[in-house]
């Protein structure tokens, strides 16, 4: 290992220990109800039940909104929740997505690109509405591939259908060439980590991984007009469409009436996204730091400040982040997840559950699922 690999890998375990220290200890530094936002951050607190917002570990995001609608975490960021705190913030403060972690290959615009708006309209341009309207036919096309795949009986809902369509989806919307493809998505699976790694410090082995997936995706976009943007997307646009697609899929596990109704009437899969992205969107919390001084619920928070948005039961929004120009990150997700759920339950008649469901530890935004057991079956004649 070079030195700065060492001096990386020092930081990330100094920083999660923080996070460890200051989620069990009270002030000061007795055992006792520690600080929630470390407890969230530290991404220890994955449930496997839970889309309620508590995720089955205690209430953590109900124990954040208790503390008020902006505190100040011994993590030294501002928490902002609430959606009256959330709206002050994005409309006063200038916010913009910045890591909180160390990073081994940064894929975010630095925040003096972001507060322009040529990085929206690029994002826009690449995986908004109308972008993604004209690659319908594509991704209905990979999507019912996808599907044709897989044959009765257990499966992997995860590592078999979502994650694969999610790289083939992304392909098409980001004009990945026929020849670069499966580098693409090995490049994708490799930068998985990287929306959760600006909250939480992953292992030095993953963060490696993660960084040589980010210079292969930089790589491949270099030259474009819209590189910047077209690396958002695939590392944080194809992340959103996994997770909101294998959530979905989860949800419709247990509800049997459900998926028969996905059957009869494709057009439910569009509803039935929408549901999901409402009560769990794709981060549940925000890395941020403020470009200009503001006050949020009568709190003020300097220029430069560290902040986290965090979306709890109470405030039940939708909007993922408090940035504008990430809402550009929804559309091919969301296009992506409908056409998948369609194609599946177009070609399996019964879907149940064949075990349980896994979620990755030190993925405190997404809660993303790594395994969906499932059997998918025929009409029984019987």
């Amino acid at each position: 290992m070079t030195a700065a690999t060492n001096a990386l890998g020092r930081e990330l375990q100094l920083v999660h220990a923080a996070q460890w220290l200051y989620a069990i200890n009270a002030e000061p530094f007795v055992p006792g109800a520690g600080d929630p936002y470390a407890r969230l951050v530290r991404g220890f607190e994955i449930g496997e039940n839970g889309t309620d917002g508590t995720d089955g570990a205690g209430g953590t995001l109900a124990s954040i909104a208790e503390r008020g609608p902006v505190w100040r975490s011994r993590l030294d960021t501002w928490v902002v929740t609430g959606p009256a705190a959330l709206r002050e913030l994005s409309a006063g403060a200038e916010p913009v997505v910045s890591a909180a972690v160390p990073q081994a290959e940064a894929w975010l615009p630095d925040p003096a690109r972001q507060r322009t708006t040529e990085i929206a309209r690029d994002l826009a341009r690449r995986g908004g509405t109308r972008a993604v309207g004209r690659q319908a036919g594509s991704l209905r096309e990979q999507a019912g591939q996808a599907a044709a795949r897989l044959g009765p009986g257990p499966v992997d809902l995860v590592a078999d259908f979502a994650e694969p369509l999610t790289a083939a989806g992304y392909a098409v919307v980001l004009d990945v060439p026929e020849e670069r493809r499966a580098a693409f998505a090995a490049d994708l699976a490799a930068a998985a980590p990287a929306v959760d790694a600006l909250l939480c410090p992953q292992t030095l082995d993953t963060t490696r991984r993660m960084a040589a997936g980010v210079r292969g995706l930089r790589e491949l976009f270099a030259g474009r007009a819209h590189a910047e943007a077209d690396l958002v997307l695939a590392v944080a646009g194809a992340r959103a469409a996994a997770d909101l697609l294998g959530d979905a899929l989860r949800r419709l596990l247990d509800r049997p009436r459900e998926w028969a109704l996905l059957r009869s009437d494709p057009a439910h899969a569009d509803r039935l996204v929408e549901e999901v992205l409402h009560q769990r969107p794709p981060w549940r919390a925000c890395p941020l730091v403020v470009l200009a001084q503001a006050e949020v619920a009568g709190t003020r928070i300097e220029a430069g400040d560290s902040v986290t948005a965090v979306s709890t039961p109470a405030a039940g929004a939708p909007a993922p982040l408090p940035v504008a120009a990430c809402a550009t990150l929804l559309p091919a997700a969301r296009a992506l997840a409908g056409q998948a759920l369609v194609a599946l339950a177009a070609r399996f008649p019964l879907l149940r559950p064949d075990g349980e469901p896994v979620h990755m530890r030190r993925a405190p935004l997404t809660r993303r699922l790594v395994r969906l057991p499932a059997r998918l079956g025929e009409e029984e004649t019987r």
